[in-house]
């Protein structure tokens, strides 16, 4: 008898030890499994939009979505955003929305349609995915946000809005929508309830909100780029910072007419822009906007992220030929690395 108890507690031991050994060896779920995406629009009007990866262990590599399915994404790749297993790629010229795994990058579908025109960006809450749509450019009042059923990836209903719709954020079920205004200008922020998926409000600040980002403080702030030289009336920039509780307004302006700020992001308590081929650190707390940018993060830059510490800013170089992420210590303000990257770099999406 004692001989079989022992031979089950070692039974036991080794059955729990080999489970142990599985959890510290779980096989991979695929090549891009470890690392961050980059998205790059590609040639305007022609040819195609392309996605690199960039491994933790350093390796790059270049068009990977048609390297896994030997077909290519479409023209313009505007964005791309993760979900627990998928990754939904908007690419706008091509009016669709490219499902893959996010691990594998291989297709699993494509949503596209009436329901989807020139879509620009896409936020989720739980299994619920909303994309900024602009419509018909040329028509004001066909803008709207496309919801997305993610367990079936198909559009469950659509959300009209004003002209421009762009970049999105969603805070305690409050989906605030940018309207950056299409081929003209506007200067709204529309918040939805995702609850109901209703218009609870809609916000007049600067004219051109271009980005959108949350502190974690209880605030969403907006930057506006102000309406360009060319526009009918040139206007200056500023930024919006919109309390979620109660959606009270605060804004900051900025000083010349001709300051058109752009690619707002934040790292702890501090929010970073781009203006004038420099980069600026605001604090959340301060009631002034800075006078002096940071040295040795000068350039003028496509689009910038931020990511444990680090900044990523992207250079689309002459807009036809390959560009470059510059990623920048910001403890220490000096650049770490630089990317070769496809046409046109835009979205930096971390794991």
């Amino acid at each position: 008898m004692k001989r079989i108890k022992l031979t089950a507690l070692l039974s036991i031991i080794i059955v729990l030890n080999s489970c142990s050994n599985d959890d510290d060896h779980k096989l991979p779920k695929g090549d891009y499994e470890k690392g961050y995406f980059i998205t790059n629009e590609g040639p305007f009007q022609n040819g195609s939009g392309t996605i690199t990866f960039i491994g933790d262990d350093g390796v790059k590599s270049q068009n990977i979505y048609k390297t896994v399915n030997n077909e290519d994404l479409g023209n313009i790749v505007s964005s791309m955003t993760l979900t627990d297993e998928s990754a939904y790629v908007i690419v706008n010229n091509s009016n669709k929305i490219v499902v893959t795994n996010r691990y594998t990058m291989k297709s699993i579908t494509v949503i596209e349609g009436d329901n989807i025109k020139l879509p620009k960006y896409m936020a989720v809450n739980k299994d619920t995915g909303y994309v900024s749509n602009w419509g018909d450019p040329y028509n004001s009042e066909d803008d709207f946000i496309a919801i997305i059923d993610l367990n079936t990836n198909t559009i469950s209903g659509k959300i009209p809005v004003g002209e421009g719709p762009e970049n999105l954020k969603i805070v305690d079920n409050k989906l605030f929508v940018t309207l950056e205004g299409g081929f003209g200008q506007n200067n709204q922020v529309v918040v939805i309830n995702t609850n109901n998926n209703t218009v609870e409000a809609n916000l007049t600040i600067g004219d051109v909100p271009n980005s959108i980002v949350s502190d974690g403080n209880g605030n969403v702030w907006v930057l506006c780029q102000g309406n360009p030289s060319y526009a009918t009336t040139e206007t200056r920039g500023s930024i919006y910072k919109i309390k979620v509780s109660d959606l009270g307004i605060t804004n900051f302006d900025f000083d010349a007419i001709t300051d058109h700020p752009t690619s707002l992001v934040v790292d702890a308590n501090e929010l970073y822009y781009n203006l004038n081929g420099k980069v600026y650190a605001f604090d959340v707390k301060s009631s002034n906007l800075p006078t002096e940018s940071i040295v040795g993060l000068d350039g003028y830059y496509y689009a910038m992220k931020t990511n444990n510490g680090e900044l990523y800013a992207t250079d689309a170089k002459d807009y036809a030929s390959e560009g470059e992420l510059k990623i920048f210590d910001l403890a220490s303000n000096t650049l770490v690395e630089t990317v070769t990257t496809g046409i046109i770099p835009g979205d930096i999406v971390f794991q």
